[in-house]
């Protein structure tokens, strides 16, 4: 009997045992689907939700701009492309869809905390609330503790726009960069919070970088972060100077803004390089602090493509956004302002006292001038901070030398002169518009022609620095067509892909590399005499030295390498040597002298070239360029005059 029980009592479990689990599977399940249809029988939800698709919600400008969605039309897509940033598996290209989503889910009983949308997504949950006039006592309880900590850290009441200018001899930066600074009513300005929005990519190889970030091979990402890290970042390891723009919001409008950004946190959308990168996506963190604003429409409905930080800058600008500009100089820009006020002995005296502080109080007891030798210590104590911030010194080294350069230069008394206060530079956003179309006439070999130039972006040489970073220049698809009036053809001259020139003036205190690289389609003459369009990549590397005249003179070692099938061998590769200097004699007016000669090999032949350029800025959008030059190819010679007028948009 006690055996029968046994093997009954066993039966008895290993047929209810499955029998309860799958019955309380299925009561979990009913409950959770319990829950939602709880959500979407609530009469007050269906009230709610039929308001919203009567009063067509989803097609609201705030709606739009708090999913970044981009109108098509009567279509609508979101410019994000990570799918967790919405509620409907439609809500990319369905507003409707989307907005309904969002009202189920800030009702969904689910307390999962942080995660609950009410939690995750508060801009559009705080939104919806008032348009719909939603009682709070009908929402579920719901805490989110990480937003309320992160919004009581950042305080958010205030917010400004930062530009770091171009890096002068960084390609990556070459066009500049923005991002928002977040303050509260009690910290200082270096302890708020920086928003930036960037590419996340561990490519180190420049040509998977450059072609990833031109195509949109990597995602971008908002972050938060100190925004001291970034003036560190910014103004003394890479020499950008920085240009602050207080910007006219209320704190509600800042509180609105940082709640999308919160909405943003670990969401990424396709980067890429020329339109959709960092300032382009800022706008719309402005736009969901101010619907009313419409940033981002001023670039889907013009020609151009591209988006570069200065010209947002302008555009922020031009909606009554920016207040007083602040100028917050590079520690390099503060450290060649002081050196230029001084002679080369001078210099030279500060930077052996900087990298020996022991001269300091020789220095001191010299029988130089006392201001002179207080701004020998002021430069040297500059440059020792530099050398520490580049990571040249460590800690207990740089507070030595540090230190033995300031007992040198206190006993000296306060300066006399203002040579600490670094001159403003021109604003960003009053450069040149980076466009540029150039019509203009002249003679090739006796031959009259006449020519059109298109460049989509962004700045030449011998364009005027005004706004834009001295001695650079960065191009894309520039090209050049001519229309030879006797012999009745046209021809395309030059098809630049990509042109790139950094020519960094070295000093006694800084050592930079000049570089160019560039490549794309050229004419020149060839061994028959006619001048021939060739496929041609060139570069090279070399250094440039300050001239007066805000001038540049410099000299660079380059390889060139030639492709055409009127060439022998359908290749070559030469090197030479090129060198030049540019100056600027009169405001607005700058002038060059280039030259640059080239030996190739297989096919052996030379390539000469000289050429003075001159272009005189009329306006921010009109110039007057004159160019003569000079080749010799193929023991061809050709010699040419051109007068361009250049209009920049």
């Amino acid at each position: 009997m006690p055996m029968i029980c046994c093997s009954y009592r066993k039966r008895f479990h290993l047929i209810m045992q499955p029998l309860a689990v799958g019955l309380l599977v299925l009561l979990i399940n009913f409950g959770a689907s319990a829950g939602v249809c709880f959500g979407a029988d609530d009469p007050y939800l269906s009230d709610l939700l039929n308001r919203a698709a009567e009063r067509r919600l989803h097609r609201e400008r705030a709606w739009e701009v708090l999913l970044h969605y981009r109108p098509r039309g009567e279509e609508r897509k979101s410019l994000v492309d990570d799918p967790r940033f919405f509620l409907s598996p439609e809500g990319k290209t369905d507003p409707a869809a989307e907005l309904a989503a969002t009202l189920r889910g800030i009702f969904s009983p689910d307390t999962t905390g942080d995660e609950h949308p009410r939690c995750r997504f508060p801009a559009r949950a705080a939104w919806l609330a008032e348009e719909l006039a939603i009682a709070p006592e009908h929402l579920p309880p719901m805490a989110c503790p990480q937003l309320d900590e992160a919004m009581e850290a950042v305080n958010p009441r205030t917010a400004v726009l930062v530009f770091p200018a171009a890096h002068p001899n960084g390609p990556a930066s070459m066009f500049g960069h923005t991002l928002l600074r977040v303050g509260s009513t009690y910290r200082s300005d270096l302890l708020s919070y920086a928003v930036n929005y960037a590419s996340h990519t561990t490519d180190t190889n420049g040509i998977v970088y450059a072609f990833k970030g031109i195509f949109g091979g990597y995602p971008g990402y908002y972050s938060i972060l100190p925004y001291y890290e970034k003036v560190k970042e910014y103004n003394d390891l890479e020499h950008r100077d920085v240009w602050e723009y207080p910007l006219a919001l209320t704190p509600d409008e800042v509180v609105r803004m940082v709640r999308h950004i919160w909405e943003l946190r670990g969401i990424y959308s396709d980067y890429y390089f020329f339109d959709e990168n960092c300032s382009f996506n800022l706008l719309f963190l402005l736009e969901a602090a101010r619907p009313q604003l419409r940033l981002a429409e001023e670039y889907w409905d013009r020609a151009g493509f591209w988006v570069m930080p200065a010209d947002t800058v302008a555009v922020i600008d031009r909606a009554g956004l920016l207040e007083k500009q602040t100028y917050r100089p590079a520690q390099a820009t503060r450290i060649r302002h002081r050196a230029s006020l001084l002679s080369p002995d001078a210099r030279r005296e500060a930077l052996l006292t900087a990298r020996s502080p022991r001269l300091a109080q020789n220095v001191a007891a010299s029988g130089r001038p006392v201001e002179e030798r207080r701004q020998i210590l002021n430069l040297a104590a500059e440059y020792v901070q530099y050398r520490y911030s580049r990571k040249e010194l460590e800690q207990p080294e740089f507070q030595r030398q540090f230190l033995e350069v300031l007992r040198a230069r206190s006993p000296l008394g306060p300066d006399e002169s203002d040579a600490g206060q670094v001159p403003v530079p021109p604003l960003p956003e009053t450069g040149h518009m980076p466009g540029r179309i150039g019509l203009g006439a002249g003679y090739r070999h006796d031959t009259p022609f006449v020519e059109l130039t298109l460049r989509p972006a962004y700045h030449s040489l011998m364009d005027a620095d005004e706004g834009y970073s001295p001695h650079s220049q960065i191009n894309f698809m520039e090209a050049t067509g001519r229309y030879y009036t006797e012999r009745n053809s046209v021809k395309l001259q030059k098809l630049t892909v990509v042109d790139i020139v950094s020519l960094a003036p070295r000093d006694e205190f800084f050592k930079p590399i000049s570089w160019k690289v560039n490549g794309g389609l050229s004419r020149r003459p060839f061994a028959d005499g006619s001048d021939r369009l060739f496929a041609r990549f060139n570069t090279g590397g070399g250094m440039a030295w300050p001239v007066p005249g805000n001038g540049v003179v410099y000299g660079m070692a380059e390889m060139d390498i030639n492709v055409s099938d009127r060439l022998r061998d359908k290749a070559v590769l030469g090197g030479g040597l090129s060198a030049g200097i540019i100056v600027t004699p009169v405001e607005r007016w700058k002038a060059a002298l280039s030259g640059s000669a080239f030996g190739y090999g297989l096919e052996f032949h030379e390539y000469y070239r000289v050429a003075l350029e001159q272009n005189l800025a009329l306006s921010r959008s009109l110039g007057l360029g004159f160019t003569a030059s000079w080749e010799r190819s193929f023991d061809r010679n050709r010699a040419e005059a051109l007068l361009t007028v250049n209009r920049y948009f």
